[in-house]
C-alpha cells in the first residue's frame, strides 16, 4: 500500500518527523507500530524495511515517523525523501504497547526516540479530553528532547500528568524510584533502545517490581550512545 510524503519536519539533532498520507479507511490504536518498506538503489546490510512506531494520533488521520536520520542507506534514502514520494506500508498496525485502564498510577519511561509511542498515547487523550493520568520520566542525551514543549504544556494544562527529565545519565530503579518512589506499585511502561529497555526491566525486576506491572517496547539497531 503506497503512502505520501506530506510534511517532513527537523526536530532536534538529526531527528526529524516524516508525515504520510494513511488510507481512511486504515485505523490504528495510539502506541502501535507499522512495517514499512522505502526501496532504493544500493541497500545495505539492514535492507529496505524498518518497523516504526506511528508518532502521529489518530485523530490526525496520518503516520508519523519519527527518527533519527542515521547514515543507513534506508534512512538516507528516508531523509531524502521529496514531499510526494512514496513509501510501501507492508504490515498493518499492529502492538499491544497501548493504554491499559489500571487501579494502578501509570509510569511511562522513555529513552530517548522511545518516546514515539508514549506521545501518540498521550496526545490521543488530550485531543479525547481523556483522564491523563500518568507519570513520564523522559531520559536523552541532552536537554534538547523531541516533542519536550508538548510535554511541558500538557503537565501545565492536565493537573493529573507529571513529567521528569533525566539527562545524560543511564536510567536506572534507583533514578526512577528516586523521582517515582512508589514505582513498585505502579504500572509501568518502558521504552527505547533494546540494551536500555532489557538492562532496565531486569534492573526494576530485581528491585521489586513485579513482572506483570512491566510493559516493554523494544527499539532495534538504537543503543546507549544513539538513542
Amino acid at each position: 500500500m503506497p503512502l505520501t510524503l506530506l510534511n517532513k519536519e527537523h526536530l532536534t539533532d538529526n531527528i526529524w518527523a516524516f508525515q504520510f498520507s494513511l488510507p481512511e479507511a486504515l485505523s490504528y490504536l495510539p502506541g502501535q507500530y507499522v512495517q514499512v518498506e522505502l526501496p532504493h538503489d544500493n541497500p545495505d546490510s539492514e535492507g529496505t524495511k524498518r518497523w516504526f512506531t506511528n508518532s502521529a494520533a489518530p485523530f490526525q488521520g496520518i503516520l508519523q515517523i519519527t527518527t533519527r536520520v542515521t547514515n543507513t542507506t534506508f534512512k538516507q534514502a528516508l531523509g531524502n525523501l521529496p514531499v510526494g514520494g512514496e513509501l510501501q506500508l507492508i504490515a498493518q498496525p499492529d502492538g499491544d504497547f497501548v493504554w491499559q485502564d489500571s487501579e494502578r498510577p501509570l509510569v511511562f519511561v522513555a529513552g530517548g526516540i522511545g518516546v514515539t509511542p508514549f506521545y501518540s498515547i498521550l496526545k490521543q487523550r488530550v485531543h479525547d479530553q481523556l483522564p491523563v493520568n500518568v507519570t513520564l520520566v523522559y531520559g536523552g542525551r541532552s536537554e534538547d528532547l523531541p516533542f519536550r514543549a508538548e510535554f511541558d504544556e500538557w503537565a501545565t494544562t492536565n493537573s493529573d500528568f507529571h513529567v521528569h527529565y533525566a539527562i545524560g545519565a543511564p536510567l536506572t530503579a534507583a533514578t526512577l524510584a528516586a523521582l517515582e518512589p512508589g514505582v513498585n506499585e505502579s504500572l509501568v511502561y518502558l521504552s527505547g533502545p533494546e540494551p536500555m529497555v532489557e538492562a532496565l526491566g531486569d534492573d526494576l525486576k530485581a528491585h521489586g517490581l513485579p513482572e506483570d506491572q512491566l510493559k516493554q517496547d523494544f527499539f532495534p539497531n538504537y543503543t546507549e550512545s544513539n538513542y
